[in-house]
């Protein structure tokens, strides 16, 4: 980071499309205004984690003429299409103004070569400064700051959500799992939006909520004993729920001392002293629980006996390298799914890959890491085959059948369900009678796939037997998805006007 030439901004092209503004903006509009670009890319978790600060920083300097306008740019296919940058808007509350980056040209004006990235344009319209990474609200207020004091700006009026009442809905659901509690069957599921676990019956029907005021965009989530383990994302923590309270039900802090770090090779930390970075899912593994930190692309374990976490897997470093855990490179680690007892499946989504750690590999007492399927960082795409030979394209959740001996992923950015046959070494597609959108969650339970479709805001039950009769797992055949909890989820279509007309679309 650093002072830069007060050069021009680079004017913004206009025939790219806006979300949250009825028409097209240009810097022009803006003159006499302090601006800050956000260059980000909806797939990225160190993207999603500076929203706070830039949240933070327009509650603190809106008011004082602030502009903030996201550049979005695409590393994934999905990434390219409108809407799907449109429903990320929506699920993460982004209320400023977003340009969409086609190819990336706005990016390549400023010459922005990271994600996220900050660049401060002054009130005439040049380039003040940039800064790339996270943890920037210090310097960013300071920057800032500088340009606004003495200044008597007016606010520039934007739009925002309004209020929604959806108390009985969820919205953007990333996960759900299910148990019997005194011989009845109860889904659980983490309504990332609300910040909060909806509790629903066998026949989908809403029971109850809790975690509101505790939970900050939880994620994953597990059953473990009588309690439910969920991943509290945002306050980088993983709460256990106990599920025999009613009707308040009594929760702890398990793991995470709420501050986002990076585990050093084989370290060990007091469970409440853990610096989990993102936790994205959680799984019974063994006599542990296998939580995914997708913000410090590493892989930890929740030891009981000793109420700590200790490292497994992921030296940090963002990409695909197997062999020895500890110095493998992982890249953000989302969906974990217990095979064994000392093998753990878990979806590296930014290198599109289903990846395996195994634990006392072949009796050498060693952990190491195997890759089934991905080549690397921007090695993606859409087609079945062998493992070496398939694409996905930035899946974030997997789960083992004990029962098939099979691994269902879904292959969150290409909206499909993909299956793996380990003794063929093979990912097929499973055809579905519903279409998918952007679907976040799977989980096995008595014979059933619990999916998660996340911006579809609804729940979908398959049968695993519809599948595994199947001679091909790469079967054109139509599987039915036998039940569907689904709202009614009050979409939201009309929205705040406001003087400027900038508006969510």
């Amino acid at each position: 980071m650093g002072a830069m030439m007060p050069v021009n901004a680079p004017e913004f092209p206009p025939e790219f499309k806006w979300i949250n503004s009825e028409f097209s903006l240009s810097l022009e509009h803006f003159k006499g205004h302090p601006i800050l670009l956000h260059f980000w890319t909806f797939c990225s978790v160190n993207c999603l984690e500076v929203l706070a600060e830039l949240k933070k920083l327009e509650d603190e300097f809106s008011k004082k003429g602030l502009v903030v306008i996201g550049v979005q740019n695409a590393k994934f296919f999905h990434e390219q299409d409108f809407n799907n940058v449109k429903e990320a808007c929506h699920r993460l509350n982004i209320n400023h103004p977003v340009i969409v980056d086609e190819d990336m040209q706005i990016s390549k004006k400023f010459a922005i070569r990271n994600w996220p990235t900050f660049v401060i344009i002054d009130c005439e319209g040049k380039i003040f400064n940039s800064v790339t990474g996270e943890n920037k609200y210090d310097f960013l207020k300071e920057q800032i700051s500088s340009l606004i004091i003495n200044k008597n700006l007016p606010q520039v009026q934007l739009s925002n959500w309004g209020t929604i009442d959806d108390k009985f809905n969820f919205r953007y659901p990333t996960k759900a799992v299910a148990t019997e509690i005194n011989s009845n069957v109860f889904y659980f599921v983490s309504d990332t939006f609300n910040n909060r676990i909806v509790q629903l019956n066998y026949e989908g029907k809403f029971v109850t909520s809790f975690g509101e005021g505790i939970l900050s965009s939880p994620l994953g989530c597990c059953i473990w004993k009588e309690e439910l383990i969920v991943c509290d994302s945002g306050h980088h923590r993983v709460i256990a729920f106990d599920l025999e309270g009613k009707p308040q039900r009594k929760y702890r802090v398990l793991a995470g001392k709420g501050e986002k770090g990076l585990f050093e090779a084989r370290s060990e930390y007091d469970a409440k002293l853990a610096p989990l970075n993102c936790p994205a899912d959680v799984c019974v593994w063994g006599n542990h629980l296998a939580i995914s930190c997708s913000g410090s692309n590493q892989i930890v374990q929740y030891i009981v006996k000793d109420d700590s976490v200790s490292h497994i897997a992921g030296s940090g470093r963002e990409d695909l390298l197997d062999g020895p855990a500890s110095f493998a490179a992982l890249a953000e680690p989302s969906g974990v799914s217990a095979v064994s007892d000392t093998v753990l499946a878990f979806t590296d989504s930014e290198t599109s890959s289903i990846r395996l750690i195994i634990k006392n590999w072949n009796e050498t007492g060693k952990t190491m890491i195997v890759s089934l399927v991905g080549g690397g960082l921007f090695d993606f795409g859409f087609s079945d085959g062998l493992g070496a030979e398939a694409k996905m394209q930035h899946p974030l959740s997997c789960a083992w059948s004990p029962t098939s001996q099979n691994l269902y992923i879904l292959d969150s950015y290409n909206n499909a369900m993909r299956i793996y046959s380990v003794g063929k070494d093979y990912l097929g597609t499973v055809p579905l009678s519903e279409r998918l959108n952007e679907p976040s969650g799977i989980t096995w339970f008595n014979g059933n796939l619990i999916i998660t479709d996340t911006n579809s805001h609804r729940i979908l039950i398959i049968h695993e037997n519809d599948i595994s009769q199947k001679e091909d797992i790469d079967s054109s055949n139509v599987t039915l998805v036998k039940q569907i909890f689904e709202g009614p989820f009050a979409r939201i279509t009309d929205y705040p006007k406001n003087n400027l007309n900038v508006n969510l679309v």
